[in-house]
């Protein structure tokens, strides 16, 4: 076991930072029920894409022995490489599109810790 948890991470995310961190604040230090329920009801693409994480995290936990009492500890959403692409605007300009992505990383542990 680390020492911080059992974690899952969702590399190459395709969704923005900025987007996904108000749905990672809203689950940190839930429990695990809770935070899934706040998860599934919620209708953005960053909620599911965090609720699979979540899960997956959750099943770590499950195949190493621990069930009961879990929390989220701790849920960062790091920056990817951006994928830098274009369109062409007025009077011979390139307007410049930034695609970005994210490394979101969810990680649980027992309650009392």
């Amino acid at each position: 076991m680390q020492s911080n948890g059992y974690k899952a991470v969702y590399k190459y995310a395709k969704v923005s930072p900025k987007k996904v961190m108000p749905v990672l604040s809203m689950m940190r230090k839930q429990k695990v029920d809770d935070a899934v329920k706040l998860l599934t009801f919620d209708a953005t693409k960053a909620s599911k894409m965090v609720l699979k994480t979540l899960k997956s995290a959750l099943a770590n936990a499950r195949n190493r022995g621990m069930d009961e009492n879990l929390i989220v500890v701790s849920a960062t959403a790091d920056t990817a490489p951006t994928v830098k692409r274009g369109r062409p605007g007025s009077r011979s300009h390139f307007s410049r599109l930034l695609k970005r992505s994210t490394h979101i990383t969810v990680c649980v542990d027992k309650e009392g810790k």
